[in-house]
């Protein structure tokens, strides 16, 4: 087995690991890690396939490799943990907010928010793409839960030093720790608060509480891990590739000056993003059945991580996978995941990012980013834009 690759390698935290992906793609697409007793996917069909199946891997012991490799503790039982059947139940108790039906009818609502939150920074000729769009996602995620928007916006205050990553540390970093701690005790009085005055109806809270997810009552670990991965997800993805997008169109004008032209084709240029600049670096399973790829026997009690940053440059799916190109029809994506566990709101991801990028379109046909200032996230996680400012004539 090759030695080229470790997913604590510090490099790879910037912003350019496609050299060692590609390689990984190239030499050796099941990559062993033996000091953590992992296997880590790089292209697209094996990442795909892995995705859609039931049978050689559990969610159950995590999904993130800290935890797979225990250095988070193992998880309470949640939706992004469970396995069929109770995966269906968990997933079906919230999922009628999130079809595409239910999501269309929030456009309009949506759009005042962004124009909103947009104003002050029209007067400005400033707007910090990361920080509008994080705005628009924690406002809607709270009426989703059944929360103030204060609240959520704690919550993801958080999360965001509890996930943050340090130099030549592994796992939860001490201030991350410490946020963990408060972020538990500040959920676990909002959910004791859930049960005293129970939420409205047709919120995230009140169906936890109430109904449960499979015929049982959830006990407050379980709906605090709930809480937390919806208010992660929904909060972190989206922003990232909103300002990428903002980002690669300012690095290839005569891109720039066809969404200018034609705001239809945002929806294809985020799209575009998500897959050349995919926000979640990886998640996997543990393996609970034997199985054989690429001449490698993968076995019982391991891990595999599924790298989806470098399936969705994998040039035997994507021709000219390193280009940015917003004329991309790829007729299957990673983006938002695949099979049982694709992303619950990717058709709000995908509103939310097309209002996000036709209202700054609308009101900034012209801007320049300050790509000075821009920052990326520093994180075994998630990767991308996390700071991307632009200017532009005030209003």
């Amino acid at each position: 087995m090759p030695n080229f690759y470790h997913p604590f390698d510090e490099t790879l935290r910037g912003d350019n690991p496609w050299p060692i992906f590609r390689r990984m793609r190239d030499e050796a697409p099941a990559y062993f890690v033996e000091e953590l007793n992992t296997w880590f996917l790089s292209r697209f069909e094996d990442v795909w396939a892995a995705s859609m199946d039931r049978t050689h891997y559990t969610a159950n012991m995590g999904t993130t490799l800290y935890g797979l490799v225990g250095l988070w503790p193992p998880p309470p039982r949640a939706m992004v943990h469970d396995d069929p059947p109770e995966h269906s139940h968990s997933r079906g108790a919230i999922s009628p907010l999130y079809q595409k039906v239910s999501v269309d009818k929030l456009e309009q609502k949506l759009r005042e928010t962004v124009r909103t939150l947009l104003a002050p920074s029209l007067q400005k000729g400033e707007l910090e793409v990361n920080q509008l769009t994080t705005a628009l996602a924690l406002h809607n995620i709270a009426e989703f839960i059944g929360l103030e928007y204060a609240d959520v916006t704690h919550i993801r205050s958080l999360l965001s030093v509890y996930l943050s990553c340090e130099p030549g540390i592994r796992g939860t970093t001490p201030k991350g720790g410490q946020a963990m701690g408060e972020l538990a005790g500040f959920c676990m009085q909002l959910i004791q608060g859930f049960r005293t005055n129970l939420p409205a109806e047709n919120t995230h809270a009140h169906t936890w509480v109430t109904s449960g997810t499979d015929g049982r009552q959830l006990n407050d670990e379980e709906i605090f891990m709930n809480l937390f991965s919806i208010v992660l997800t929904s909060s972190d993805t989206l922003p990232s590739t909103c300002a990428g997008t903002i980002y690669y169109l300012s690095e290839h004008p005569e891109q720039y000056a066809a969404v200018r032209d034609d705001h239809s084709l945002l929806t294809h240029a985020f799209a575009e993003t998500v897959r050349y600049d995919q926000p979640t670096n990886m998640l996997g399973r543990r393996v609970v059945k034997d199985f054989k790829l690429h001449d490698e026997t993968i076995h019982t009690g391991q891990n595999v991580m599924w790298l989806f940053s470098s399936a969705n440059r994998d040039e035997r799916e994507f021709p000219d996978a390193d280009q940015y190109q917003i004329s991309r029809r790829a007729r299957r994506t990673l983006s938002f995941g695949a099979g049982m566990h694709a992303c619950i709101a990717q058709h709000l991801a995908r509103l939310q990012g097309k209002i996000v990028l036709e209202e700054i379109f609308n009101a900034i046909p012209e801007y320049e980013v300050q790509k000075h200032s821009c920052k990326r996230a520093y994180s075994d996680f998630l990767k991308g834009y996390c700071h991307v400012p632009i200017t532009f004539r005030p209003r």
